[in-house]
């Protein structure tokens, strides 16, 4: 009964109903506070967990809303059964709101178990030591990678690597910026080139391989380029961590 419901509700947010099924659906949450604070709570859920949780901090702060949202429905229960052997109607329909709230949270929690690419591409600031004619380029890559504008990053670095094609700080920082807008293939060419080569920033590039593999949810795929980086790498701690979760 209740995943009949979310699939009604998933339909209506995918603009799938017959125009008699949304207008019903309408009706029904202007008419039943369960049913629409149920669907507020689902549309909530669909919107932040489908997006992998950019924002870290949110997925933790919607999550202890929603749980303290189940728990207080479920202590109100609690004493109203102390108070009374008969539980209302009313307070039926609470009852069952909470469960469904529970039931709701549990099943999107399961759905979203896997780890995300969010959870660890936590990147170092580009800090360039200046260097040749080109401080104004390096200050322009800096601050665009800073703040996340990795397009306009990727196309300075792409000016500064003409004047600098052996160095291999700034071709990782192109293959991360590669990576942020998605262009895996190409991200993926620049660390394999790196992990491969004595560089103080090999297991780094085999790092952000892994990271590559995780945006795209190839676990196994993830898993066994995490396996290669070393104990004594400064990223194996966090391929551990990634390990365990996958």
């Amino acid at each position: 009964m209740e995943e009949l419901r979310y699939i009604e509700f998933e339909s209506y947010l995918k603009n799938e109903l017959t125009e008699m099924e949304k207008t019903a659906f309408e009706e029904k949450l202007q008419s039943d506070a369960d049913f629409k604070q149920e669907f507020e709570i689902y549309k909530a859920l669909e919107t932040s967990l489908s997006s992998k949780f950019k924002n870290e901090e949110g997925e933790k702060e919607l999550r202890k809303t929603l749980t303290n949202l189940g728990n207080q429905f479920i202590k109100e229960e609690k004493v109203i059964k102390k108070k009374s052997k008969i539980i209302s109607l009313f307070n039926y329909k609470k009852l069952m709101v909470a469960a469904s709230i529970a039931l709701l949270i549990g099943f999107f929690i399961f759905k979203n178990g896997n780890p995300v690419y969010s959870d660890f591409a936590n990147h170092t600031n580009l800090e360039f030591t200046v260097r040749g004619d080109n401080n104004q380029t390096i200050t322009k890559a800096a601050t665009a990678f800073n703040t996340k504008n990795y397009k306009t990053a990727f196309a300075q670095l792409t000016v500064l690597e003409a004047e600098f094609p052996n160095d291999i700080e700034l071709q990782l920082y192109k293959g991360i910026c590669l990576l942020e807008m998605d262009k895996f293939t190409q991200a993926e060419t620049i660390f394999d080139k790196i992990s491969t080569g004595n560089s103080a920033f090999s297991t780094k590039a085999t790092w952000y391989k892994a990271l590559s593999y995780l945006k795209q949810e190839q676990f196994e795929a993830c898993k066994n380029t995490l396996k290669t980086i070393p104990e004594s790498a400064e990223e194996y701690k966090l391929a551990i961590k990634l390990l365990r979760k996958l």
